[in-house]
């Protein structure tokens, strides 16, 4: 659905089922500098009541009513309040109300709080004016944008997805639709709005925020790690560099997919939006997904199939940057939220050193 339910650190069951073949990682001698732990949690219950209380006057002014259906949704990056409201002639609508940023917030190595709602907001400006009706690219549409800058709210048509878990509801084929759609956007579009903090989502993005990573992973890792992470990074960016970039979504996976009764599948929650190459998307979801073996091993036989020679390597380099910055960036999450204790340390060092050789341990035959 549009937004995520409320479920704790992201999953990592493909790099425990990496770390069930290559054994146990091994932790670095390298002493972690002392840092205080960080909270996941952004606001507390006083402040989002305070929060839900003056979304419920926006709905007021829009003469809208909130719908009982709220349970179980919550913002992907706790940057928003998502209510589901009910207007006249049985319409329903989606606000989507920003949250301030709160302190001790562990956002990803190089974000900023207000970016989520200025870079959605920029991405629905930008359909509006290329799509309005959403004929051609399937999004909600957007209903009215609230003042301020970034917005304090966007307004936008609420989609109801089928009725059914996620393997039944979305396919391959929808999965792949959508990233066919979003490479038809026009990223000149895109990173030429005034003050739109574009994301860079290719192995020259990935470099520049792993590097800003350095002091909390850096226990995890230990320096010949870390060298070779340079070293990897080095040569993806040699085999990519060149590529065309594309508008790529940044959190593409099945919470951020709708599927409709119909059959027709939407993407939503546009908060990390930016350019960059074709493979990202691609990786993001598959490593996130849980689906079985087979089908993940099916789904990666196509989106390769089509590509041979210099192109197949490209891909597969496309990939694997996408997975090594992932597997970092949970690393970082890990020991800024729990020091020492991170219990899916080791999963992801397994999950970072599949990624780093690029054999079966990530592209299984």
């Amino acid at each position: 659905m549009a937004y995520k339910r409320d479920r704790g650190a992201p999953p990592a069951t493909f790099a425990d089922s990496v770390q069930a073949r290559r054994g146990p990682g091994r932790s670095s001698p390298v002493a972690p500098p002392p840092r205080p732990r960080a909270t996941w949690t952004t606001v507390n219950e006083t402040e989002t009541e305070t929060h839900r209380q003056a979304a419920r006057a926006v709905l007021q002014e829009l003469q809208l009513r909130e719908a009982p259906r709220q349970r179980g949704l919550v913002s992907g990056h706790r940057s928003s309040l998502p209510i589901v409201a009910d207007g006249d002639g049985g319409r329903t609508f989606l606000l989507k109300y920003y949250l301030p940023p709160a302190p001790g917030t562990v956002y990803p190595a190089g974000a900023r709080g207000l970016d989520y709602s200025r870079r959605e907001a920029g991405f629905y400006r930008l359909l509006d004016s290329i799509d309005p009706s959403r004929r051609e690219f399937p999004a909600p549409r957007t209903i009215a944008v609230g003042p301020g800058d970034p917005p304090q709210w966007l307004l936008l048509e609420w989609l109801p997805g089928a009725v059914g878990p996620a393997e039944e509801v979305i396919g391959q084929d929808h999965v792949l639709e959508l990233q066919r759609q979003l490479s038809l956007l026009p990223t000149d579009r895109l990173i030429g709005r005034r003050g739109f903090p574009v994301e860079h989502w290719d192995p020259i993005g990935y470099l520049d925020r792993t590097r800003a990573m350095y002091d909390a992973v850096l226990c995890a890792l230990g320096e010949s790690r870390w060298r070779s992470v340079q070293r990897f990074f080095s040569e993806a960016i040699r085999w990519t560099d060149g590529r065309k970039h594309v508008v790529v979504h940044g959190d593409f996976h099945e919470s951020n997919i709708v599927v409709t009764d119909e059959g027709r599948p939407f993407l939503v929650d546009f908060e990390c939006v930016g350019v960059g190459n074709r493979d990202h998307d691609f990786a993001w979801f598959w490593i996130h997904s849980q689906r079985h073996h087979e089908w993940k091993r099916q789904l990666l036989q196509r989106w390769l199939g089509n590509t041979v020679g210099g192109d197949r390597i490209r891909a597969e380099w496309g990939v694997r940057s996408a997975v090594v910055y992932l597997a970092l960036r949970r690393l970082r999450w890990g020991y800024l939220t729990h020091g020492e204790d991170d219990p899916r340390q080791s999963a992801n060092l397994a999950l970072l050193d599949a990624a780093l050789s690029g054999g079966r341990d990530l592209f299984p035959a």
